[in-house]
């Protein structure tokens, strides 16, 4: 029994899941998902899509698509697929190492490379580790799958092949979801959302093994959890309801924690949980009793502002009424008499920063006086400055020289260099604080390319910032991407151009791989801020015309005002 030299497998159906014959995996054609209550600790509710075992006869290449297309049956350690291998390489194969995302719409080819090897040629989208952690690719990009096939009883099987397994877009759109594992800031004042794509089959379950394994890598270092290594969380019974209500029993160890720890604990357990889209209500019990947490005492997600504000014909001005008649309020009385560009103002409605017209300065002030007027920076093209929680200005010239600056409410004195080796010999463009004051978008060019990327602020528990973490990169999908800011805690604001038609676009972009497009914005925008609080988008012109959308289309607002932001 020789392969044949060339097999093309066709993508079938709107899930994209593959149908060769013997061997194939597929959605049941009379409900689109096959639905029912799993085994062991799986949620129930999950959608279950049927693996099919290898056909009686299978040439080579069904064994391969079948193996491939087996995936999506992970019960009892991914039984159906393991049929597909000899005993040895079954034994070796690790299904969760990571998962290849491909795209449905093109089709996928086998071809025999040598005497009893195949390879599988796909076009992958996207990525995903064994923690969960999701990271696209700039497109469809090519990728072979070289395995090794031999008989065993006169039945062809895989010998050898990668780690893992491969799911179509639609495949693993059904059978994953998003979902937050939250930590805690280094002041323990904010939770700090960690994206994952867990199994829906697993649930709740799922959820607990990712806080107890930790943070992703670009996080380490800047988080910490209250959750104890060890602490028997994974193991942790979990009732869940078909209605989607989970009932998690706390373990003893976070419990028997002291008071305060067992607060922080608390807060990580029950939003990472509510996370998850499966579960609608999250109720955790200690012996059959609720732990119920106290709005005052329960560590909440932290969000961005929701009052609006832009530089005017001088200082910084409010946009909370921009159709009053009367002249828009001034909020930074010493910024008042300036000119100035990109204003920020702290959340906390105190500390704020701003460039001089010309970008050469950073100026701080405040808005009740606490803070001295100050010329903080002095050099050549600053970006715009932002504010974090813990009282830091943070700018950087355009040659960051592999560092930003960490400009202190409290005094020049108390100014940093904050080390970011990875920014060395690129144009910084662009930056933005998370409100949970650890996560940092940075927009950089280097020869060129454009790139969004994410990192962490290390910082003491005094909240004096020491480093950014090594960062991952961000997909836009646009080209020349020219400003970002966070709209929500997993969501950023993006202006950019088509890569198609060159026209200008805008897009709310969820960090766990969603794209929202905004309503075209005028051609010559050059500023984009957003916020989810305040359910509104706001765009700006070099000549200070302002509007504003809902998501129907853009409004322009009476009050002129260059370089929009929210505090």
């Amino acid at each position: 029994m020789r392969p044949d030299r060339r097999t093309v497998l066709h993508a079938l159906g709107a899930a994209a899941l593959l149908g060769l014959g013997a061997g194939c995996a597929r959605i049941p054609v009379d409900s689109g998902i096959d639905s029912r209550t799993l085994t062991g600790s799986s949620h129930p509710g999950a959608p279950y899509v049927r693996a099919l075992p290898p056909a009686d006869g299978a040439t080579a290449q069904e064994v391969l698509a079948g193996f491939v297309q087996a995936g999506v049956g992970s019960e009892d350690d991914f039984a159906v697929a393991r049929a597909y291998l000899t005993e040895e390489a079954s034994a070796g194969w690790d299904p969760e190492a990571r998962i290849t995302i491909y795209s449905g719409s093109q089709e996928l080819q086998v071809r025999e490379e040598s005497e009893g090897r195949l390879v599988l040629g796909l076009h992958a989208v996207a990525v995903v580790d064994a923690r969960g952690v999701r990271s696209a690719l700039a497109g469809p990009t090519p990728q072979e799958l070289a395995v090794a096939v031999e008989e065993v009883e006169d039945q062809w099987r895989l010998s050898e092949v990668p780690d893992g397994i491969f799911l179509s877009e639609a495949a693993f759109e059904t059978l994953y979801s998003p979902a937050r594992l939250y930590f805690l800031d280094a002041r323990e004042q904010h939770l700090v959302p960690d994206h994952r794509w867990l199994p829906l089959r697993r649930g709740a379950a799922a959820v607990l093994e990712g806080l107890v394994a930790g943070p992703a890598g670009f996080l380490e270092g800047a988080v910490g959890s209250q959750i104890p290594r060890g602490s028997g969380i994974p193991d942790a019974e979990v009732e869940s309801g078909a209605d989607g209500t989970a009932q998690v029993e706390v373990p003893p160890a976070i419990t028997g924690l002291a008071e305060e720890s067992r607060r922080l604990a608390l807060s990580q357990l029950e939003s990472s949980l509510r996370s998850l889209r499966s579960l609608s209500v999250v109720r955790l019990v200690q012996d059959g009793r609720e732990l119920s947490l106290e709005e005052d005492g329960r560590v909440e997600r932290a969000l961005p502002g929701h009052r609006p504000i832009a530089a005017g014909a001088t200082g910084v001005i409010s946009l909370a009424d921009p159709s009053s008649a009367d002249p828009p309020p001034q909020l930074v009385p010493d910024l008042a008499p300036l000119e100035i560009a990109s204003p920020a103002i702290a959340q906390d409605g105190v500390l704020a920063a701003a460039r001089s017209l010309d970008g050469a300065q950073v100026l701080i002030a405040s808005t009740d006086g606490s803070v001295p007027l100050r010329e903080a920076a002095t050099g050549t093209g600053f970006v715009p400055p932002r504010i974090d929680g813990a009282g830091w200005v943070w700018s950087s010239v355009g040659s960051s020289a592999g560092a930003l600056l960490a400009l202190s409410g409290r005094g020049a004195e108390h100014d940093a260099k904050v080390d970011a080796p990875w920014l060395a010999e690129r144009e910084v463009r662009a930056l933005d604080v998370a409100p949970d004051d650890t996560r940092m978008l940075v927009l950089s060019d280097e020869a060129g390319d454009g790139r969004l990327e994410l990192c962490a602020v290390v910082r003491d528990a005094e909240g004096t910032p020491s480093a950014l973490t090594e960062p991952i990169l961000v997909r836009t999908f646009l080209a020349d991407v020219r400003q970002v800011s966070w709209y929500d805690e997993g969501i950023v604001a993006v202006l950019g151009t088509d890569p198609g038609d060159g026209q200008l676009r805008a897009q709310l972009l969820d960090l766990s791989g969603d794209i929202e497009p905004l309503p075209s914005p005028p051609s010559d925008t050059v500023r984009l801020t957003g916020s989810v609080v305040a359910e509104t988008v706001w765009a700006a012109d070099a000549e200070g015309n302002l509007r504003r959308t809902d998501g129907e289309g853009w409004r322009n607002v009476e009050v002129t005002g260059r370089d929009p932001g929210f505090y």
